[in-house]
């Protein structure tokens, strides 16, 4: 059973249905479409997310959905010492095409790629630090045209609290060993 078909229970980040959930927010986000319009057009506004540092050792793998287990399986790998994940957020015309983990980032083309540790990403969809707050900072490191993240801040906006709308448990939180 998948974790879509558990209807009234909570969402885990990250996982696919995470993911599935996300895309529907944002293109439920009016503000996001408006904001968004011209973002993607006449150059690839799609965005690789990767998370590192996830604290995959430290997760009790007895206890928590089987669902679960097989992504963090599939999409979770060891690089360099460090659990790393990947996800795709396409992105055009104030729209998300697809939002979705991935098992590599060569699977797919990205204009841009948003990097970060796991806690800063809990971070970000919790909504307790902004995109471009953590960009600036360098909670985040960003590959891609820079101008145009920053032209578009607003709707970068729109995302994170499209992100942190989601009523979501993590991973870590639910199941540390």
């Amino acid at each position: 059973m998948s974790q879509s078909d558990n209807a009234g229970e909570e969402l885990i980040f990250p996982s696919q249905a995470w993911f599935e959930e996300y895309r529907q927010r944002i293109n439920d986000n009016d503000q996001y479409e408006e904001l968004g319009s011209d973002w993607g057009v006449d150059f690839n506004g799609d965005f690789i997310f990767e998370m590192r540092e996830m604290p995959i050792d430290d997760l009790d793998t007895e206890a928590m959905p089987e669902f679960l287990h097989e992504e963090i399986d599939t999409y979770v790998s060891d690089e360099n010492g460090t659990h790393v994940g990947y996800a795709f957020l396409g992105l055009e015309g104030g729209e998300c095409t697809e939002a979705r983990f991935i098992e590599s980032e060569d699977e797919v083309d990205a204009g841009f790629k948003l990097i970060a540790d796991n806690e800063t990403w809990k971070q970000l969809m919790k909504g307790e630090v902004g995109v471009v707050d953590g960009m600036m900072s360098g909670h985040f490191d960003i590959e891609g045209d820079m101008q145009k993240v920053m032209q578009y801040s607003q709707a970068a906006v729109q995302l994170t609290e499209s992100a942190a709308d989601i009523d979501a448990v993590y991973a870590d939180d639910e199941f540390s060993a």
